[in-house]
């Protein structure tokens, strides 16, 4: 889809969005997308309303591009900037790079100001009962399919493990991305908090092909994100009995 074009369908599906929530729509407006731009990048929308609705992510083929309209609600939006959780990362950064078409970006800078304003200490404590779900269980995989003998999965594992703790850097930085994929990743190599070596580990793991390979730089760059967990005071519990475990 053209550039043109794209901007044309943006408009256009914005304005039906208005006119279909009325005065509950808050913002609407396209994502940036990557640069430079081909015929051949998806339209992405995001879209702030008052309240939920059925399909908060909708994705349709128009003229042989994806369209997809991300809608949050206003009441889960705010509860996540006051409250962070895995969903902080994706969020801030879709309104870091939304052009609202319908609405105001004051309205977006001060949702990104109200993510900025929370402190260290309130912050680590929101994110702290969420952060087992990043990596750990994604390296625990990669073990197994190891052990398994499995070649394929190796190489599907390590791309998985690098997008979570990328993730989870975004959270202890209190950082959102700006950019996509392998570029976000090297936007993140300019975090002030990130694991021993963790540039060179991660362009390591993308050129690995050998499962042995791969299970060793995941290992070493596991181990280098326990130190930092350690070194920012997020102390993961380790139960040893089921009694102790959170329910």
């Amino acid at each position: 889809m053209e550039q043109a074009l794209r901007q044309q369908v943006a408009r256009d599906l914005c304005q039906r969005l208005a006119a279909m929530h009325g005065p509950a729509l808050i913002v609407a407006g396209m994502r940036a997308p990557a640069e430079p731009l081909t015929p051949f990048d998806p339209l992405e929308l995001l879209v702030v309303a008052q309240a939920p609705v059925a399909r908060p992510r909708h994705t349709v083929i128009m003229q042989n591009a994806p369209v997809t309209i991300e809608t949050l609600a206003l009441a889960e939006l705010e509860t996540v900037l006051r409250a962070p959780d895995l969903r902080w990362p994706a969020w801030t950064g879709w309104l870091a790079t939304v052009q609202p078409l319908v609405g105001s970006g004051e309205q977006i800078e001060s949702w990104l100001t109200q993510a900025s304003a929370l402190d260290e200490e309130t912050f680590f404590r929101s994110i702290l009962p969420h952060l087992p779900r990043l990596v750990f269980g994604c390296f625990s995989a990669l073990r197994a399919s190891a052990a398994r003998r499995s070649e394929g999965d190796a190489t599907l594992l390590a791309i998985h493990l690098l997008e979570e703790m990328l993730t989870a850097l975004c959270l202890i930085n209190r950082r959102w991305l700006t950019r996509q994929r392998m570029a976000g990743f090297h936007e993140s190599y300019h975090f002030a908090r990130q694991p021993r070596d963790w540039p060179i580990l991660v362009e390591a793991l993308i050129a690995a092909r050998e499962r042995d390979e791969i299970v060793l730089l995941a290992g070493t760059l596991v181990s280098n994100y326990w130190s930092l967990l350690a070194r920012c005071g997020l102390n993961i519990e380790h139960h040893q009995t089921v009694t102790t475990v959170p329910l």
